[in-house]
């Protein structure tokens, strides 16, 4: 049996996060509905720098960078979800809500949150 690393949070956070202001910095600069705002940009170049900065730190080992594309991409349908919901004249937000669980579901097996529980048995000889 081969022993898995340990998926580190940090990366998969910041990577959210990127996901998250990289969608709002797009609407913000192409959605005609949204005030044109500063703050997605500047978090977004920040939450960018801190991933690349823990890139650089400790290298990104086991299952951590498919981890982290599955936040990154949560980030962006699930933001998209939110702001077709504001916005419901932009259209449906089906896809997006889908998508975004199907990922969700996914990292939470793939992090081990939602595993099935091993039942250990007691053996008596």
């Amino acid at each position: 049996m081969s022993v898995s690393k340990p998926i580190r949070r940090k990366p998969i956070l910041l990577a959210l996060l990127v996901g998250l202001c990289g969608n709002a910095t797009l609407a913000t600069l192409s959605v005609s509905q949204l005030a044109f705002s500063v703050f997605p940009i500047i978090a977004l170049a920040l939450a960018a720098h801190m991933l690349y900065q823990e890139y650089l730190s400790s290298p990104m080992e086991g299952d951590t960078p498919l981890c982290t594309l599955l936040a990154f991409l949560i980030g962006v349908f699930g933001y998209s979800a939110f702001l077709r919901t504001q916005f419901p004249e932009m259209g449906t937000n089906f896809l997006s809500v889908m998508i975004s669980l199907v990922l969700v579901i996914w990292l939470a097996l793939k992090m081990g949150v939602a595993a099935r529980p091993v039942v250990k048995e007691d053996v008596k000889s």
